[in-house]
């Protein structure tokens, strides 16, 4: 039976729902002699840190120190998987036999927690289709997104809306300086990127906001936004940003959703890690461009691996909802960013 021994780093880390998760996996699983718990960590601190508990199976990192790991990486010699080393940013480290492996999951954590809100945003789209109006909605897809912010993860989300078809972002920032990365970013990917002041909110179908709660002013909405999907990457207090976008018609996602998406996406590659059979330094889902999925020897077959998967994610989901009760009705968000 593997055993995994893992945490989640941050500072502050107090709010992390990454140990809830990650525990309730294990008991889906009946990894009774696993362990995940947290740290609280600062960018400075990372490396020795890591060097300390050479013993864990992998770490699960929020801010400040997604961009230092790769940062370190560098210095190290790990292995990126292409996504981290896109981004510059990762968010889970994973130590097998021969090597330790730095990811980014947060890509795949917005992409799963959009898509299925997408197709039925299009959906509905096509139903109340009428008039000019309704006929440019219908055929939209998801050619625009406006992002909030500027920092890691809205690489990450940049990396997302590509892999959604978007080919044309807005981002919503103070100051524009601190903007260059994220458009070099747009720029490799082929995406048409300006920044814009965070006041008022230009039409698009998908809207994320990758900043604390806190740092959302009162945004100006479009009067036609309706009909498309709006996430905060943060999770567990009442997110204003989730509300106004209700508001108008355009369908919320928690925060909650990334989490778990991402999350489960680390744990299939620490029990891969923990059972030794991880493969060629890449997490499931992330191939090379034009190649196929390694199979390491020993690896679970694909049926499986996915009866395991879906296992995992509700076990996660079930632990939230039995965790966080929302009595108003509100969409919830905290923390600046998923982990």
């Amino acid at each position: 039976m593997a055993t995994i021994r893992a945490a989640v780093l941050g500072r502050p880390i107090g709010h992390s729902k990454s140990p809830l998760l990650h525990r309730a996996a294990f008991a889906a699983l009946g990894l009774d002699d696993s362990e995940y718990t947290r740290f609280d960590v600062g960018a400075e601190e990372l490396g020795s840190f890591l060097a300390a508990h050479a013993d864990f199976t992998g770490f699960s990192l929020t801010m400040p120190l997604k961009e230092r790991l790769v940062d370190l990486a560098a210095t190290a010699g790990w292995v990126l998987d292409d996504t981290a080393h896109l981004t510059g940013v990762g968010n889970t480290l994973v130590r097998s036999r021969d090597s330790t492996l730095v990811a980014n999951t947060d890509v795949q954590g917005i992409v799963g927690a959009l898509s299925s809100p997408l197709r039925a945003a299009r959906a509905r789209r096509r139903g109340e289709a009428a008039g000019p109006v309704g006929e440019r909605l219908a055929g939209e897809g998801t050619g625009r997104a406006v992002i909030l912010g500027a920092g890691a993860t809205a690489r990450s989300a940049v990396v997302a809306c590509a892999r959604l078809g978007v080919t044309e972002i807005d981002l919503l920032v103070r100051n524009p300086s601190r903007a260059s990365g994220v458009l070099d970013l747009c720029t490799r990917l082929g995406i048409t990127a300006a920044t814009a002041p965070l006041t008022v909110l230009p039409t698009a179908e998908i809207l994320i906001s990758t900043l604390p709660a806190e740092a959302v002013p009162d945004l100006e909405w479009p009067a036609d936004v309706r009909g498309g999907v709006a996430l905060d990457v943060a999770y567990a207090t009442a997110s204003a940003f989730l509300a106004g976008a209700a508001r108008r018609g355009v369908t919320p996602v928690d925060g909650t959703a990334m989490l778990v998406e991402q999350a489960v996406e680390q744990f299939v590659m620490f029990l891969a890690a923990a059972r030794g059979d991880e493969g060629r330094g890449k997490h499931p889902g992330t191939p090379a461009p034009g190649e196929a999925r390694p199979e390491p020897e020993g690896t679970a077959s694909p049926d499986a691996a996915a009866a395991e998967r879906a296992a995992v994610a509700s076990a996660m989901h079930a632990a939230l909802d039995a965790r966080t009760a929302v009595a108003d009705g509100t969409p919830r968000t905290a923390g600046a960013s998923a982990g």
